[in-house]
């Protein structure tokens, strides 16, 4: 598609009210020009432009605050009577002033760029209350005859002023307007909003609505690969163990451990990277309260007790005690952990038919070795985060400069969990599945499909919130 055809869309409004904010959430950018509680932060006009498919459907103009509105309007009123009814003609008539190029500089590049764009969204933000500045602000842009869709910015944070300001928008014949937080985006905000550019901008419907289908389908995308990241490292974790011999002394065990719990916490870091990524946030962009910006580190240990007692999980005996990973050390069959007797036992009594695939297990168990694992509450532990990360950033506004905060605040329900431990008991069961593992990593259709039923109980996990 042309960029003939594309909406050409002015974001304007009193300064610091969101602008560059709402901007960022639009275009999924986080860099996005420059988010400051400074007055006049946007001092020009910034254009870019808004693709579906590689082809250009919006292009949206970042532009200066308004801050003389109500000096404007007193001069447009004592000048407009030869301009009675025409207001986009006093508009190019006082851009050619000099008044326009001096005192009102940051106004009139505002003005110009409307009269270009075929609408405007006005930026506003709720908590401040209805001010004649505001009020006069509008009317100046109402001048240039370009429709115009107030947009109510920061309605999350309380408390604000937003009855006030859909009263006031009525009284200045200003009926469609939409609720959208750069910060934390209203679930399916961008479809109302490009619904309603639809209503009040004739001629665009097609283009809008494209818009709206390609956006819905790159937030499915992101959640699906989000939930997929998230299995992939239960599965890895999970899987992951190390064989211990019967007889190792405390240094070289103590050794082992810190390299097992060292991999676990870095695989957990590199998906935390990959889920920022996804959502177009890095680390260094996004502020997590558990997270250190140098390295992308968890401040709070996933071995320590206290960090299982923070997400409210109960731990086992050796649990984050430093005596193991967060495991039994024993043979591990089907997820659980089996004493000698018991293996020796299924196999001497003929019990072995079901069992062949832990031959080798039974076999090294029987020659005085063990394994070490990664305990069910890590696992879980590993679960409330990650889950917890991708809820916070699927409900993120790109123009958001306030902490993510990764939390116990994601419950797993009984019922979840219990569907999960059997999913990874397949796992336990199948050491070459881990890329932590020093054995072989095998990446086979198994795993794929271990992965892929991990992946859907967490997406109707997701599903009923």
């Amino acid at each position: 598609m042309e960029l003939s055809n594309a909406l050409m869309l002015a974001v304007v409004g009193h300064t610091n009210t969101g602008k560059t904010s709402l901007m960022r959430t639009l275009l999924h950018d986080s860099q996005f020009g420059e988010v400051d509680s400074r007055p006049s932060t946007t001092r020009e006009v910034t254009s870019i432009d808004v693709d579906a498919n590689g082809h250009v459907l919006m292009r949206l103009f970042d532009t200066p605050g308004l801050e003389a509105g109500s000096d404007l309007f007193d001069h447009l009123v004592h000048s407009e009577s030869s301009f009675r009814h025409d207001g986009p003609a006093q508009v190019r008539h006082f851009l050619n002033t000099k008044i326009a190029a001096s005192e009102f500089e940051q106004e009139s590049k505002v003005l110009r760029q409307l009269l270009k764009c075929h609408a405007a969204l006005y930026v506003i933000d709720v908590r401040d209350p209805v001010l004649p500045k505001y009020q006069d602000e509008l009317s100046v842009l109402a001048r240039c005859g370009k429709p115009i869709l107030p947009v109510l910015n920061f309605t999350g944070q309380k408390p604000n002023n937003m009855n006030q300001w859909k009263l006031a928008l009525t009284k200045v014949n200003l009926h469609a307007y939409i609720e959208f937080d750069a910060v934390s985006p209203p679930e399916g905000g961008e479809s109302i909003l490009f619904s309603r550019l639809g209503a009040i901008v004739p001629g665009f419907h097609e283009q809008l609505q494209q818009l709206a289908d390609y956006r819905q389908q790159q937030r499915e995308h992101r959640l699906n690969t989000g939930l997929t990241q998230i299995a992939e490292l239960l599965v890895d974790v999970a899987a992951y163990s190390e064989n211990v011999p019967a007889q190792i002394t405390e240094k070289p065990l103590r050794v082992l451990i810190d390299n097992m719990q060292q991999l676990v916490k870095r695989r957990e870091r590199n998906c935390v990277t990959e889920m920022l990524a996804l959502y177009a946030f890095r680390i260094e962009h996004v502020r997590l309260q558990q997270l250190r910006l140098s390295d992308g580190d968890y401040k709070d240990d996933l071995f320590e007790s206290e960090t299982l007692k923070n997400f409210g999980i109960k731990t086992s005996v050796g649990v984050g005690s430093g005596a193991a990973v967060g495991a039994g050390l024993d043979l591990m069959v089907g997820g659980a952990s089996l004493g000698a007797g018991t293996a020796l036992g299924a196999a001497i009594g003929g019990l072995w038919q079901g069992w062949t695939h832990y031959g080798k297990k039974v076999l090294s168990h029987m020659r005085g070795e063990r394994e070490l694992i990664v305990d069910d509450e890590i696992i879980k532990l590993l679960t409330l985060r990650q889950m917890n990360l991708l809820q916070q950033l699927a409900t993120r506004g790109h123009g958001s400069q306030q902490l993510l905060l990764v939390t116990q605040s994601t419950k797993l329900r009984d019922q979840f969990l219990r569907a999960l431990s059997t999913r990874l008991k397949v796992a336990r069961r199948n050491p070459q599945w881990s890329s932590l593992s020093q054995r072989s990593f095998i990446r086979d259709n198994d795993r794929q499909l271990c992965v892929h039923d991990i992946t859907e109980l967490c997406r109707g996990f997701w599903q009923q919130g």
